[in-house]
């Protein structure tokens, strides 16, 4: 489940329905990026228009991208309460995980992350093996 309708909500549930997860999206309003997705995945992509609602959470796994302190931590408290897994976009200290950047290549994946510390390396690094990777494929 995907809290957040925004740009980073859209990088995350791309990269979840690219390894064929069904995926639930609760958010007040939704991008129009995430509205196109769905045309192509009806079967795993879910999206309600509607804001978190308290005790309303059930998942094996949510990813907030609210960026709103308040809900998140209603979020992460509830989701700690049902030992679900959790992942705060905007703080680290409230992730049960982190949530790498990707780069991809017909079969190989490669998962990057920092930690939660330091974004804007994880994003050059991860564009530098899109890059590597990209010349591979064309390579072979």
């Amino acid at each position: 489940t995907v809290y957040g309708g925004g740009s980073i909500a859209s990088r995350r549930i791309l990269a979840l329905l690219d390894f064929g997860a069904n995926v639930t999206v609760y958010a007040p309003r939704i991008q129009d990026s995430i509205k196109e997705m769905q045309k192509k995945h009806k079967e795993s992509l879910t999206l309600y228009e509607q804001a978190y609602e308290p005790g309303s959470i059930c998942a094996d796994m949510v990813l907030s991208c609210v960026d709103n302190p308040k809900v998140d931590a209603a979020i992460h408290k509830e989701c700690k309460q049902k030992g679900i897994f959790v992942n705060i976009a905007s703080d680290k200290s409230l992730c049960d995980f982190y949530f790498p950047a990707l780069a991809k290549s017909g079969e190989i994946v490669v998962g990057i992350t920092s930690s939660g510390k330091d974004h804007k390396k994880v994003r050059r690094i991860a564009q530098q093996l899109r890059e590597f990777l990209g010349g591979l494929e064309s390579n072979e």
